[in-house]
C-alpha cells in the first residue's frame, strides 16, 4: 500500500474527498437506499438514526483503504490537509459532507473494534469552514456595491460628453451646458470674425495685414465643440461639467505652415527696408565715405511658425534679420583710397581730330561723382558739362555743321548746296574716356567726337531731288503796273517753296498775307461777274500759271476754279483763280521726288517753273467750244462799279489729260467749264 505521504497533495485532496463520501456512506448503513443521507439530513434532532454499533466481525464493513493499519502518522500533518472525526454518539445527527472542508480521516488501527466509528467535524475546521462563507459573501456584496458605482460613474461620463461643461468659455462665448448643435452656433459667429479679421504684422517702423483665411489660418466651431465633448473617464473632467468650475478653452485652429509662409512673404515690399549702402562723395577737397547702413529684411518661414502656434491675435510681430548693404563701408573706404592717391590726383590729357584738350584735376573733382553701378562703386564724370566747358573754352574743337541750301541764279536756273555736318565733342562719350585717361599710367586718352546735324539738312530740303525742270508755264501781263507789281510780289513768295512727296501746296498759303503790309496793292480783281478793285489784284494770273505748271507735271488736282469770263490771255478752260476765305489753288505731290516753285516776271509775262525729278509724261486735249453766249451793255450801280467795255461771249469746253509713267497710262482726267458773257458795263451811281 502507497505511503500518504509520498502523494501530492492535490491527489490527497482528491483522495481525502473519495474517502470522505465513503464515510459518509458507512455511517448512514450499507443498505440505506440512496436518498437516505437527503433522509437524515431532512429529519429532525430527535428523530436521528442510532449508530449501529459494529461486533468483532465487523471489520468487513471498513472501507479497503482503511484494511490495512497505516503507517505511523507524520509528527507535525498538515491540519488541513488531515484530521480526526470525533466519535458520533446517538444524540448527535450524521454531519453533511463539506465539499469545501472534507476532513480526511486518520487512519484506523485494524485492531481497533469497528463497532461504532467515530465521525465528528473539528471545532476549527466548522469556524474556518463559517469564516470563508462570510467572506464569499461580502466578496459578493462588495462585486455588486462595485458594479453599482461603476455604473453611475460611466452613466455620469456619458452625461458630460454629451454638453459643454458648465462654467466653459471660448473666446469669450459661453459655451456651458450647451449641446453640440447649440454651442457650434453659438460660437460660429465669432470663428467668422476671426477668420476675416486681418491681423496686422508690425516692425519697429512699418505694418502690413494679412487675412487669416486667405493667409492658411483657419478657426473651426464644429472641432472646438467636438473637443469640449469627447468622452472622458477623468474624475476630474466629470467632476468640473456638475460643479460649473470657470474656464476658458482655447479655439482648435488649422495652419498651413506653406500658405501662411507665402502670405508673409507678400508683405514684403511693405515691412522690409532696404539697407543702404555705403556711398562715396567727391568735393573740392577730394572724395569721402559715407558709411552703411543695414536693413530689415522678413523671416517668412519663422514668422508664419510662431504666428500658426500664437493666432487668433488681432497683431503679430515679424521675425526679421539684418538685410546687409550690398556695399559696405569697407569697399567705399578702399575706393575712397583710390581715388585720391591715383585717379583724382592730377591733370588727365586728351587728343583728338580737332586739337587737343587738358582736363584739370579740379574740372574731374568738380564734374565727377561716384555712383553705384551693378553693385559697384564707380567715378562718373559729367561728359556732357565738361566737354561745354571744354569748346567754350576753345572754339576750334567744333566744327560748325552747313544747311541745305539752293537759290536761283539771275538767268533763273537752280543751284543748290548739300549740307555738311559738323563735328562736336561727344559729351556722352567724354565721361568715360576721361575716366579711364585718369586711371592709366600715362593719364592720358583720345578726345571722342561726334558729328553734329545741320539746321537743314540735304533730305530735309530734297535738294538731291532738284535735278532739272520738270514743268514750266507762263503767261502774259496787262498794262496795269500795279497789278504787274502784285504779280512780282507774289512770284517773290512762291519762288523757293518746297513740296515733298504726298505734301499738299496751297497758293493761298504761299502768297498770304495778302494786304498792304505783305507788299501787295489794290488793282483790279472781279467779284460777282463785275469788274471792281481790291488788294492784291492780278494775283489770279499767278494761280492760272501755277495750275498750268502743276497740270503738266502730272500733278494731283486738289482743288481750283476757273474765272466766271474768259480772257484770252488764258486758256481756255485751263486756268484758276483765288478769293481769300473761299477760293484756293491747291495740288499734291504725288511723286516720289521732292520739288521746288520758281517763279519770276520777265519779257512781259509771268513764269512758273517746277525742279524735280522727271517723273511723268502729260498730254492734253481740249473739246471744241460750245454753247456760246454774246455779251451785252448792262447798267450798275454798285458803290465800286467801273464801267467796262464787252468782251469774250459766255461758252462751254472741256480739258482732258492723260498721264503716263515709263509710257503707262496712269491717270485720266476731265474737266467742263461754262463761262459767262464778258458783259459791257455802265455804272449809274
Amino acid at each position: 500500500m502507497t505511503d500518504p505521504r509520498d502523494e501530492r497533495p492535490e491527489d490527497r485532496e482528491d483522495d481525502l474527498d473519495e474517502a470522505q463520501t465513503e464515510i459518509d456512506a458507512d455511517l448512514d448503513g450499507d443498505d440505506a437506499p440512496a436518498d437516505t443521507e437527503d433522509d437524515a439530513a431532512e429529519a429532525p434532532e430527535d428523530e436521528a438514526p442510532e449508530a449501529e454499533v459494529a461486533d468483532d466481525d465487523a471489520t468487513e464493513q471498513v472501507p479497503a483503504f482503511l484494511a490495512e493499519p497505516p503507517e505511523e502518522p507524520e509528527p507535525e500533518a498538515d491540519p488541513e490537509a488531515t484530521a480526526v472525526l470525533p466519535p458520533v454518539t446517538d444524540d448527535a445527527p450524521a454531519p453533511e459532507p463539506d465539499t469545501e472542508a472534507t476532513a480526511v480521516m486518520e487512519p484506523v488501527p485494524a485492531a481497533v473494534p469497528a463497532a461504532e466509528p467515530e465521525q465528528a467535524v473539528a471545532t476549527d475546521e466548522v469556524a474556518e469552514t463559517e469564516e470563508r462563507r462570510r467572506v464569499h459573501w461580502g466578496r459578493w456584496a462588495f462585486v455588486f456595491v462595485l458594479i453599482a458605482l461603476v455604473g453611475g460613474y460611466f452613466a455620469a461620463a456619458v452625461y458630460a460628453s454629451g454638453r459643454v461643461a458648465a462654467g466653459t468659455t471660448v473666446q469669450g462665448v459661453d459655451l456651458g451646458g450647451m449641446t453640440r448643435d447649440e454651442a457650434v452656433e453659438a460660437l460660429q459667429p465669432t470663428v467668422k470674425d476671426l477668420n476675416n479679421a486681418p491681423v496686422v504684422l508690425t516692425t519697429e517702423d512699418a505694418e502690413a495685414e494679412i487675412v487669416p483665411k486667405d493667409s492658411g489660418l483657419l478657426a473651426g466651431a464644429g472641432a472646438t465643440v467636438d473637443q469640449l465633448l469627447r468622452f472622458s473617464l477623468a474624475p476630474f473632467d466629470i467632476l468640473r461639467s456638475f460643479t460649473g468650475a470657470e474656464r476658458e478653452v482655447e479655439l482648435v485652429t488649422v495652419v498651413d505652415q506653406d500658405t501662411l509662409a507665402e502670405a508673409i512673404d507678400g508683405t514684403r515690399e511693405e515691412l522690409e527696408v532696404d539697407g543702404q549702402d555705403a556711398a562715396v562723395e567727391i568735393t573740392g577737397t577730394g572724395a569721402r565715405s559715407v558709411e552703411a547702413v543695414d536693413g530689415v529684411a522678413v523671416d517668412a518661414e519663422a514668422t508664419a511658425e510662431g504666428l500658426g502656434e500664437a493666432w487668433p491675435v488681432d497683431t503679430y510681430p515679424v521675425v526679421t534679420d539684418l538685410k546687409a548693404a550690398a556695399i559696405t563701408t569697407e569697399d567705399a573706404d578702399a575706393f575712397v583710397s583710390e581715388l585720391n592717391s591715383e585717379v583724382l590726383a592730377g591733370d588727365v590729357d586728351m587728343a583728338g581730330e580737332n586739337g587737343d584738350a587738358t582736363v584739370t584735376a579740379e574740372q574731374l573733382t568738380r564734374f565727377g561723382s561716384v555712383e553705384d553701378v551693378d553693385g559697384e562703386l564707380t567715378l562718373v564724370i559729367d561728359g556732357p558739362s565738361l566737354a561745354a566747358e571744354l569748346e567754350s573754352a576753345d572754339p576750334g574743337l567744333v566744327s560748325a555743321p552747313t544747311s541745305a541750301s539752293f537759290s536761283f541764279t539771275s538767268s533763273h536756273q537752280l543751284k543748290t548746296t548739300k549740307s555738311q555736318p559738323g563735328r562736336a565733342i561727344d559729351g556722352d562719350a567724354l565721361g568715360e574716356a576721361v575716366v579711364a585717361a585718369a586711371g592709366s599710367a600715362e593719364r592720358a586718352g583720345e578726345l571722342p567726337y561726334r558729328n553734329t546735324k545741320a539746321t537743314v539738312t540735304s533730305g530735309d530740303l530734297g535738294v538731291k531731288d532738284f535735278k532739272t525742270k520738270v514743268a514750266s508755264f507762263d503767261t502774259p501781263l496787262t498794262d496795269e503796273p500795279v497789278r504787274t507789281q502784285n504779280l512780282v510780289r507774289g512770284a517773290e513768295k512762291v519762288t523757293g517753296v518746297v513740296v515733298k512727296p504726298d505734301e499738299t501746296f496751297s497758293l493761298l498759303d504761299s502768297l498770304a498775307p495778302i494786304t498792304e503790309a505783305g507788299g501787295y496793292q489794290a488793282a483790279h480783281i472781279i467779284v460777282d461777274g463785275y469788274l471792281t478793285n481790291g488788294i492784291g489784284g492780278g494775283l489770279s494770273q499767278m494761280a492760272t500759271t501755277v495750275y498750268n505748271a502743276a497740270y503738266f507735271a502730272g500733278l494731283e488736282d486738289v482743288e481750283h476754279r476757273p474765272h466766271t469770263k474768259w480772257f484770252t490771255r488764258y486758256p481756255a478752260g485751263r486756268e484758276a483763280t483765288i478769293f481769300v476765305g473761299s477760293l484756293d489753288l491747291r495740288f499734291k505731290n504725288n511723286t516720289p521726288y521732292a520739288l521746288v516753285m520758281s517763279s519770276y516776271v520777265t519779257g512781259g509775262r509771268l513764269h512758273v517753273d517746277i525742279w524735280s525729278t522727271p517723273y511723268y509724261d502729260v498730254k492734253t486735249y481740249a473739246s471744241d467750244k460750245t454753247n456760246f453766249v454774246q455779251p451785252k451793255k448792262v447798267e450798275s450801280d454798285r458803290a465800286s462799279c467801273l464801267d467796262t467795255p464787252m468782251g469774250n461771249p459766255g461758252f462751254t469746253i472741256t480739258n482732258r489729260r492723260e498721264v503716263y509713267l515709263d509710257g503707262d497710262l496712269v491717270d485720266e482726267s476731265s474737266y467742263t467749264w461754262t463761262y459767262q458773257p464778258d458783259n459791257g458795263v455802265t455804272c449809274t451811281n
